[in-house]
């Protein structure tokens, strides 16, 4: 279970141990070991270097690299699609004992996560920091938050060290322990959706900040703003009616899609479904349409144009996120929870085809009472997208 994954490498990291990252929002998941930099040992980065690559990073947060001034490296590529992290100049301790390997490595990350300022340190060094995007993995899906966020979690600086596996073995992608050899305790494997998650239930991230009379075509609507503070971000919440009553209300989650909603796009059925739900939420006299700033199911819209491209070429929408290097759905339904909190909905009938989608926001607590479809009729320029959807992703079309 999420929350025990999580909760056994916060209990990891806090003493000192190791802990298996996987990024599971690849197309191919990959795997990273990460220690906290305040509590770590020697023995500890030996065992890193050993079984990793055998190079080290020592991801931080952006606001502790910039209070050591430790400037970013020039980055060699503008590839827009690169997930590399941003490095910082290499650094060493200026005044330096007579230890040397791993137990001055150490040592200048333990620095790192201390209240030592820049002049303690030197450039270059023996040590490498990335830049943790502030926000952690709810702003960056990466290794480097990843890590930062389970030092943070466990009560200590945002200061991590990270190895990255290079072929590790699939199945540790689905046990909750990853061997560490004879002379090691196994160690936890946590999935960076879990970290997500566990977040997203335990931190208040999203505030309304405006609210206004909306008069649609299809009805006198209100729309609240609602500023999701990890991404910078603004959701917008279409509501009818009287949404205190006992009955659970209508409610649409839409994800943004600027090529079918506003364009009116026909290689998607996303505009159709979103008047649709417009439509059905009126007739009813109650409920939301929850519009999420989420495009092309969390790839961004630049991304999704390039998916476009490659669907051009002969893949389908899924192979074509993988090609990209992303998995088929990158949406998180944490954030929209919390904003049908804030909106007093807790109960509710959920308008998708899309049953992972339901699953989602039972996962945060919501109580999903009734799942309805939302059909809309395929067209030449759709129809093996929605084929796609039906048979790949689990949309009951």
């Amino acid at each position: 279970m999420t929350h025990d994954a999580v909760t056994a490498a916060i209990d990891c990291v806090r003493r000192g141990g190791i802990v298996a990252v996987v990024d599971d929002g690849l197309a191919r998941p990959d795997l990273d070991l990460v220690a906290a930099g305040e509590n770590l040992r020697a023995v500890t980065l030996k065992c890193l270097r050993g079984l990793g690559s055998g190079d080290l990073y020592a991801p931080a947060a952006t606001r502790r690299l910039d209070e050591l001034g430790l400037s970013e490296q020039p980055t060699e590529s503008a590839d827009p699609l690169a997930r590399r992290p941003a490095l910082a100049a290499s650094v060493g301790l200026a005044d330096a004992s007579a230890q040397s390997g791993d137990e001055a490595t150490a040592a200048v990350i333990r620095a790192l996560a201390s209240d030592r300022n820049g002049a303690d340190f030197h450039s270059p060094g023996p040590v490498t920091p990335i830049r943790s995007r502030e926000g952690g993995v709810l702003r960056r899906l990466g290794h480097t938050e990843a890590a930062v966020d389970l030092a943070v979690l466990a009560g200590l600086a945002p200061v991590a060290v990270l190895s990255h596996v290079d072929t590790p073995d699939a199945s540790v992608f689905d046990q909750p322990t990853m061997a560490a050899g004879q002379d090691n305790p196994p160690f936890p494997v946590v999935r960076i959706s879990q970290i997500v998650h566990h977040r997203r239930v335990n931190e208040r991230v999203v505030y309304q900040v405006a609210a206004a009379k909306l008069p649609t075509a299809n009805g006198p609507f209100q729309a609240q703003a609602f500023h999701d503070t990890t991404t910078g971000e603004d959701h917008v919440a279409l509501t009818l009616g009287e949404l205190a009553d006992d009955s659970p209300p209508l409610v649409r989650v839409h994800s943004e899609c600027l090529t079918g909603d506003v364009f009116g796009s026909m290689r998607c059925d996303c505009g159709d479904q979103l008047n649709a739900a417009l439509a059905r939420i009126a007739e009813e006299g109650r409920g939301v349409v929850l519009y999420m700033r989420q495009e092309g199911r969390g790839i961004g819209l630049a991304n999704k144009l390039r998916a476009y491209e490659l669907q051009d070429r002969g893949l389908d929408t899924v192979e074509a996120n993988r090609h990209l290097g992303f998995a088929a759905d990158l949406r998180d339904y944490g954030v929209g929870a919390q904003i049908l909190r804030e909106l007093g909905i807790t109960d509710l009938r959920l308008l998708t085809n899309n049953p992972k989608k339901t699953a989602g926001f039972r996962a945060y607590g919501l109580k999903v009472v009734e799942q309805l479809p939302l059909a809309v009729a395929p067209g030449a320029h759709n129809r093996r997208y929605l084929e796609t959807k039906r048979a790949r992703l689990g949309h009951e079309l």
